[in-house]
């Protein structure tokens, strides 16, 4: 209990001087204070992972010898049948990446039962994925070559619960400002090149407004790349060495922005506008092909600024 009240102060303070460097005015921040609190925010960062381990099972992440990424253990499961009752009360882990764009990566916001049931509900409704062009329409194209699945809002029970669970996570917003969820497959050469997830379409803004959030969610992989790259976050060893287990770690990185690991049950979480709500650049990103003999799946959620309404949806 004692650790836990540790863990938990540690993490406060850490989220508390990333909120203090985003939101202080400008004008009394410089150089050296930023570099402090960048050296404040790492030392606490690294204590709260280790004290973590100490309490927390940790999740395995099974590779093999080809560095295929196939499952997690370890992870809290609860039966399905009782979601008809009420929401479990879900616990997860939360990592902040960086504070501007702002990124959070979730561990284990999924449980493997509910990876099956998303999984059971799209498989049948897989479609090859569409773009918005420069006039709003939703069309194919080469840029985007995975195959995609809507789902109903609240389709099920169990659907309705992780809607919650998204919506809590933001400080619990209103539901159905969170689009219906769509699920994404990728086989060994598709993608998605890097794109932005914010609209800049007058008409894609007519219903619930802006893309102000985003949760990429992978549900299945069987790959040894498929990773989701943030452009314009370049990788720096010294920040992001601590993070090799979620992030590729490699000869490539140095040259690279940020390239997640495709790890099931796993959430990265990210902001498409800053703190004074302008359309964020920084959040140019891409979904990686999964490479030979590859396999992914993935669970997209968008949070728009006003509630969205499904009957405008084609």
């Amino acid at each position: 209990m004692y650790i836990s009240r540790i863990l938990s102060v540690g993490l406060m303070i850490i989220i508390s001087l990333c909120l203090f460097t985003v939101y202080y005015p400008q004008e009394i921040t410089s150089p050296l204070f930023d570099y402090g609190l960048l050296s404040i925010i790492k030392c606490l960062t690294t204590f709260q992972i280790y004290l973590r381990q100490l309490i927390i099972q940790p999740t395995q992440l099974i590779i093999d010898k080809e560095e295929h990424i196939k499952r997690i253990d370890g992870s809290v499961n609860y039966h399905l049948s009782q979601y008809e009752q009420e929401c479990p009360h879900h616990r997860y882990h939360t990592r902040i990446i960086t504070r501007k764009p702002l990124i959070i990566y979730i561990e284990q916001f999924l449980t493997r039962n509910e990876i099956e049931h998303l999984s059971e509900l799209a498989e049948p409704l897989f479609h090859p994925s569409k773009v918005y062009d420069v006039n709003g329409a939703h069309n194919y194209d080469t840029y985007r070559t995975s195959s995609s699945a809507n789902l109903k809002r609240h389709q099920t029970s169990v659907v309705k619960c992780i809607e919650q669970r998204f919506a809590q996570f933001q400080g619990n917003i209103e539901v159905e400002r969170i689009e219906p969820f769509q699920i994404v497959k990728y086989t060994p050469d598709q993608q998605f090149q890097p794109h932005y997830d914010w609209f800049w379409q007058a008409d894609l803004l007519k219903n619930g407004g802006q893309r102000l959030t985003t949760f990429v969610t992978y549900l299945q992989a069987n790959c040894s790349k498929g990773e989701t790259e943030f452009i314009e976050v370049r990788f720096n060893e010294t920040l992001h060495e601590q993070l090799c287990d979620i992030l590729f770690c490699d000869e490539k990185s140095t040259g690279s922005g940020i390239r997640f690991r495709p790890i099931p049950g796993n959430s990265i979480f990210w902001s498409n506008v800053d703190k004074e709500g302008r359309l964020d650049y920084l959040t140019y990103h891409a979904g990686r092909p999964p490479g030979e003999n590859g396999y992914k799946m993935g669970l997209n959620a968008w949070t728009r600024a006003r509630p969205f309404s499904v009957s405008s949806e084609e």
